[in-house]
This record gives C-alpha cells, structure tokens and sequence, in this order.
C-alpha cells in the first residue's frame, strides 16, 4: 500500500477530535487559567508596559525622542503625517514588577505548559494510563522542572530577542519616515519606498520569528514526549526530527496564524480552544513526518535489496 502523507484539513480534522479528551481539556483549563489569572495580575497590580496612540495636539511642541523624568522616562515617536503620535510610558517600579511578574510566570507556565503537551502527546500516542498527575509532576520532579525552564527558555527568551533584534531596523525605517514627512507635499518618491521597504522588513522579520519559533517547538514536543531523555537528546533529536520538514511545517504553521490572532484580541481566554487545537495540530503534523520519512527510508532499503 502506497504511503501518503494527510492533508492539512485531515490533520486538522484529527486535531479537532483529539482536542476533545477530557483529560486533555482539563489540562487545558488549567494552563489558561493559570495564564488568565497571571494577566489580571498583571494589570491589577500595573506591572504591564502599554502603549498608546494620542492627537497630535496633545503634544505639539514634542519632538521624537525619549524624555526622562522623576518617576523613569517616556518613549515618543511623532507621526504628523497621520496627526498621531505613539507614547510609551515607563516607570521605574513598573519595570521592577514587570521583571518579577514575568520571571514568575516564566517558572509557573514553563512546566505547566509541558505537563500540558504531554497530555496531549499521550492523548495522540493512544495512551489509555492518562492522569491529570502527569501535569504535576513537571513542578513535583526537580529533573522534569529544570529541563522545563531550560527548553521554554529556548523558545519564549532566544526566539523572542531575534524577533525584536530582526525588527529593529523595520523600525528604524519607520523612524526616519515619520521624522521627514511632516505633510503630504513631503512624501517623495524616496520616502514612500523607504516606508514601504519598512513595512517589507517588518513582515520579513514576523516571518522570520515565525519560522524560528517552528523550527524550534519541535524540542518542546520532544521533551514532552520523551520527558526522560537527557537536554542534549532533547535538543538534537527534537532539531533533527524535522529534517526536511522545516519549511512545510513553518507554512502549515502559518495557516494556524489567524487563531493566534483572535487570541491575542481575547487576551489569551479563547485560548481554552487555540491551545489545544493549534499544539494537537502541529503535533498530528510531527507525526506524519515521522512515518513519512519511516515509509522513504523503508521503501529506499526495499530497493537496495
């Protein structure tokens, strides 16, 4: 029998049913609340940094620039253009406590968020000995909660600094942008394509984060499959196991990106759907790379024979 591999809706449709285990539900629910419940705090406590957009008017006599004051400084870029400027205010207490809430949700969610994984991965290998102690056990075990906060801070810390580090000169575009063209008269032929090359930057480097964090989740998956490996067989097998899968994985990936989205707009509660189904998705897709490239190297050693 021919091997084939599914198609993304099959995958998807896989996803979608397997998702639906109780088990893997209530693990679910415990990582949203616990990442819910750490937001509100968050915010109840002011330790988030926001931005906002706000009339020009507001600020007529504010040039570009960053503006230290008594309590920390301030981020302002004009944009006349649009009769908008973009203000970040920071505090210095508010970084204080904006450091210590993400250190501890970094320690709290970096575990739950592997116990939550191999719920799903049991889920998906048909394992009928599932318990929801399994999730627990990534902050009970010193072993499982070290390498935890070691393979989450691959992806969450290293992946995140080259997204911004990639960003950085979309912004730096944006900068001289606004900081030239003050009305309509001054959008040159030059100055529309430099904001369009800005704007090409800024999706390049989205893009990029994307395909970063992808070609690297597959260790997550790894060590939450096989949570007794050591971190080096971690790390090389979860990096060699999409071996030339990398770009079809990043594009199924993409088609995925629209449930990120509306998560982000819900703050993080529509993720009690998007979590399950996005992570059962890419892991249904793991898979079928796995028996993918068992059934090649199978059919290579029939004909060698």
């Amino acid at each position: 029998m021919t091997h084939r591999f599914p198609l993304r809706r099959e995958i998807k449709s896989q996803a979608k049913k397997l998702m639906m285990n109780p088990l893997c539900l209530r693990a679910t629910l415990m990582l949203v609340c616990m990442s819910v419940g750490l937001f509100g705090i968050r915010s109840v406590t002011g330790s988030n940094l926001t931005m906002g957009l706000v009339n020009l008017a507001d600020y007529a006599d504010t040039a570009t620039g960053i503006y230290p004051n008594a309590e920390g400084f301030s981020i302002i870029l004009r944009m006349d253009l649009t009769q908008m400027v973009m203000a970040i205010p920071v505090a210095y207490d508010q970084l204080v406590r904006f450091g210590i809430m993400m250190l501890i949700a970094y320690l709290v969610l970096s575990p739950l968020r592997l116990g939550a994984m191999e719920q799903y991965w049991s889920t998906l290998r048909g394992d009928t000995q599932q318990q929801m102690t399994n999730v627990t056990q990534w902050f009970r075990q010193k072993n499982r909660f070290g390498k935890a906060l070691v393979v989450e801070g691959l992806i969450q810390g290293v992946v995140r600094f080259v997204g911004m580090a990639c960003a950085a000169p979309a912004f730096y575009l944006y900068y001289i942008f606004y900081s030239n063209v003050k009305t309509v008269d001054d959008l040159t032929t030059s100055m529309v394509m430099l904001q369009n090359g800005a704007a090409f930057l800024a999706i390049f480097a989205g893009l990029l984060w994307l395909w970063l964090h992808s070609a690297t989740l597959p260790i997550r998956y790894c060590l939450a499959a096989h949570p007794e490996y050591t971190l080096g067989q971690v790390f090389s097998r979860g990096w060699a196991s999409m071996k030339g899968y990398r770009m079809k994985f990043f594009w199924f990936r993409t088609t995925l990106l629209p449930w990120f989205f509306f998560s982000q707009l819900t703050y993080n509660i529509l993720d009690l759907y998007v979590t399950p189904y996005t992570s059962m998705a890419s892991m249904v897709y793991v898979q079928a790379c796995a028996r993918d490239r068992a059934a090649w190297e199978n059919g290579r050693e029939e004909l060698a024979e």
